[in-house]
């Protein structure tokens, strides 16, 4: 009788995938869900998920006793080539104790004022960045006649 109503339960359950799933024509572009969308794409925003694929000017290779934070500072002055009053740490950057992984997350400042989606967050393990995001924007990504008001 369990076996019975096992065997029953299974086969409900796939039709009722079947039936309530939401099937996709595969010949149709997969569309993105709207609460992905959060504003307009920035074109210079950048996302390296390798660590092969991640490049530095002049950035060496770093012990794996170096503290993330040191790393993720040195990393950030290099890649971006700004000076270190142009972004700051963000104080919700944190180790996750079940990876070894820390999460750092930097906040782009101009003037002493924060700039909206200019973040950056890093993955850091072992003195390595693992993977890295960036939407900072720099002097040259600014449009001609751009002004900064308070």
């Amino acid at each position: 009788m369990m076996r019975h109503l096992f065997v029953a339960s299974v086969l409900f359950a796939t039709l009722a995938g079947g039936v309530y799933g939401h099937g996709r024509d595969s010949s149709t572009p997969l569309r993105r869900r709207k609460t992905l969308s959060f504003g307009p794409e920035n074109p210079h925003a950048v996302f390296k998920s390798n660590p092969y694929q991640i490049q530095t000017t002049g950035l060496s290779p770093l012990s794996s006793a170096t503290d993330p934070y040191d790393v993720a500072r040195l990393f950030v002055s290099d890649v971006l080539s700004v000076s270190n009053d142009s972004w700051k740490i963000r104080k919700d950057s944190y180790t996750d104790e079940s990876t070894g992984i820390t999460h750092i997350y930097v906040r782009q400042v101009v003037s002493g004022l924060e700039v909206v989606d200019g973040d950056m967050n890093l993955n850091i393990k072992d003195g390595r960045v693992l993977s890295y995001g960036n939407s900072v924007s720099v002097a040259h990504d600014f449009p001609e006649g751009f002004m900064l008001t308070r």
